[in-house]
C-alpha cells in the first residue's frame, strides 16, 4: 500500500526506511490520518468503473448567490478513464466535482474507509460498481465477534473502521435500519445488534480518559459520542457494560469536552480577534484526528439528542464560535506548514520515486497542502451546518459574513482537485489518495446537509 512503514511493523533485521521520505509523506497524510491498515482488504481490479447518474440539482447554494454548473475545459482521458475537469468554481459545481472523484476512485478501491465515506457523502444507496449496496457490502464482509465475561459482542476492528463505533454512527445517521442484516461467518446479527454491543465494549474512565487506551479522547470517543448520543435517551444515559463497569453519559460528555477546551483555550482569544492561528494552539489540535473537528461535531450531536447537562448549551455555543473563527485562522496555519514542506525539499530517494511515476516534488506538496484544506473546511463546514440545519444556536451577522467568505475557498480547492491528475498520484502512493476520498465524503455531506441532497435523508 503506502511505501513507507512504521518502525514497529519492521522484521528484525531489516533496514530502517529512509527517514526523509517517511516525513515529507507524513506533511500528506499527517493531517489526512485515515489508518494504512483500512486498506489491508485492497483487491486490485476487484471493482471496475461503471456508470452513476450525475445528482440532482439543488436549490441553491449554502449561503451565497448561485452560481450556473459549468465545464470549463476537459483533459485528456488519463489511466482507467477517468478525465481531469475543470469547472468553474460554485458550490454546486464542487458537490459534482466531490461525488465524481468519490465514485471513481471509492469504487476502484474497493476498501471500507473510503466506502464509508462514500455513505457518508453519497448516501446510504451508495453502491458498488457491480450495483452491490456498500453498506450491505460492509455488513457482509468487515465484522468480527469477540466474547467479554462469556457473552458475544459484534464490532467492527480498528483495522477496518480505524475509530471505534465509527461504522455504527454512519450507518445511524445515514438512516440505516436497525434491522439492517450484519454477517460474520455463519451468524446472523443486525444494525441492533452491534448497537448494544457497541454500548457494552464502550470503555471510558471519565477521570483519566487514557485510562484503557491513550489515544481515546483524541481518536474513538467523538465516533461513541455521536453513536450513543443517539441511540440512548438522556433519561436512560447510565449502562453497565462487559465489564462490569458503570458508563454515565452525561459525566463522560462533561468530561471529555473539559479535555477539548482546554486545548481550545490555547487559540480561542486570538482567533477571536482575527489574528493568526496561534503555533501552539495549531500543533496541539493536530493531535486529535481531523484537526479536532470531529470532536465538536461529536459534541454538537449529544447536544442535538437532548443532553443539555452541565451548562452544555453555552459551553457548545463558544465551540461553534471557535469552529467559525477557525475558517480564517486554520487555512493560514495550513499553508504555512506547506511552505515549510516545501523549503525542506525532498530526498534524491524521494525525487527518483516521484519522477518513476511521472510526479514531480512541487506536484506532490501542491495536492498535499489542497487536501488538507479540503479536509479541515469539509470537517469544518459539515459542524457548522450540522449546527446550522438544527438549529443549534442563534448565528450573528459577523458569524455569518465569516462562514459566507470561507465557502469559496471550499469549493475552490475541490475544484482544483478535480482538475489534476490523480494517477500519478495513486500509483506513488495509494493510501494517500484512499485517504483524501475519505475527506471528501465530509465534504460532500458539509455541502449538501442543507439543500434536498442531504445524504442523510436520501432513501
Amino acid at each position: 500500500m503506502s511505501k513507507n512503514k512504521s518502525g514497529r511493523n519492521r522484521r528484525r533485521g531489516e533496514n530502517p526506511p529512509n527517514t526523509g521520505r517517511r516525513q515529507f509523506i507524513a506533511w500528506g497524510l499527517s493531517s489526512l490520518a485515515v489508518g494504512g491498515a483500512a486498506l489491508a482488504s485492497y483487491k486490485s481490479g476487484l471493482f471496475t468503473s461503471a456508470q452513476i447518474k450525475p445528482p440532482a440539482p439543488t436549490p441553491a447554494p449554502l449561503a451565497s448567490a448561485p452560481t450556473p454548473a459549468v465545464n470549463a475545459t476537459t483533459a485528456p482521458a488519463v489511466s482507467g478513464g477517468f478525465e481531469p475537469v475543470t469547472y468553474v468554481a460554485s458550490r454546486e459545481n464542487a458537490v459534482l466535482a466531490a461525488d465524481e472523484l468519490i465514485t471513481h476512485y471509492t469504487r476502484l478501491f474497493g476498501v471500507p474507509s473510503p466506502l464509508i465515506h462514500a455513505v457518508r457523502g453519497m448516501g446510504k444507496g451508495f453502491t458498488m460498481a457491480d450495483g452491490t449496496k456498500a453498506v450491505d457490502f460492509l455488513c457482509s464482509r468487515f465484522a468480527a465477534e469477540k466474547e467479554v465475561n462469556g457473552k458475544r459482542y459484534i464490532y467492527f476492528p480498528r483495522t477496518v473502521e480505524v475509530h471505534d463505533d465509527s461504522f455504527l454512527k454512519a450507518f445511524l445517521e445515514a438512516g440505516v435500519s436497525l434491522d439492517q442484516p450484519i454477517t460474520i461467518k455463519q451468524n446472523k446479527y443486525t444494525l441492533r445488534d452491534l448497537g448494544e454491543s457497541g454500548k457494552a465494549l464502550f470503555r471510558c474512565d471519565p477521570f483519566n480518559l487514557a485510562r484503557y487506551d491513550q489515544t481515546f479522547s483524541h481518536e474513538h470517543l467523538p465516533w461513541g459520542l455521536i453513536a450513543f448520543s443517539i441511540l440512548v435517551p438522556p433519561t436512560q444515559a447510565s449502562w453497565t457494560n462487559a465489564y462490569g463497569e458503570t458508563i454515565n453519559l452525561p459525566q463522560v460528555i462533561d468530561r471529555g469536552l473539559a479535555d477539548y477546551e482546554a486545548s481550545c483555550a490555547l487559540g480561542r482569544d486570538a482567533l477571536a480577534r482575527g489574528e493568526s492561528e496561534p503555533k501552539n494552539f495549531h500543533d496541539e489540535i493536530k493531535k486529535y484526528s481531523c484537526f479536532g473537528l470531529h470532536a465538536v461535531y461529536g459534541f454538537f450531536s449529544c447536544l442535538q439528542h437532548g443532553y443539555r447537562e452541565n451548562q452544555m448549551p453555552e459551553r457548545m455555543r463558544q465551540l461553534f464560535d471557535l469552529v467559525v473563527n477557525r475558517l480564517q485562522g486554520d487555512p493560514g496555519a495550513i499553508n504555512r506548514d506547506y511552505d515549510d514542506a516545501a523549503k525542506q525539499g525532498a530526498t534524491p530517494q524521494d525525487l527518483a520515486s516521484m519522477k518513476q511515476f511521472g510526479l514531480t516534488f512541487e506536484q506532490a506538496v501542491e495536492v498535499f497542502r489542497i487536501a488538507s484544506h479540503i479536509k479541515f473546511f469539509g470537517h469544518a463546514y459539515e459542524a457548522i451546518n450540522y449546527a446550522r440545519l438544527h438549529r443549534l444556536f442563534p448565528i450573528s451577522a459577523e458569524q455569518q459574513r465569516r462562514i459566507q467568505a470561507a465557502e469559496p475557498m471550499f469549493y475552490e480547492n475541490i475544484i482544483k482537485l478535480r482538475a489534476m491528475n490523480l494517477e500519478p498520484l495513486r500509483n506513488w502512493n495509494r493510501q494517500f489518495v484512499c485517504d483524501v476520498m475519505v475527506a471528501l465524503g465530509h465534504a460532500a455531506r458539509a455541502m449538501k446537509l442543507l439543500t434536498r441532497e442531504n445524504p442523510d435523508t436520501l432513501a
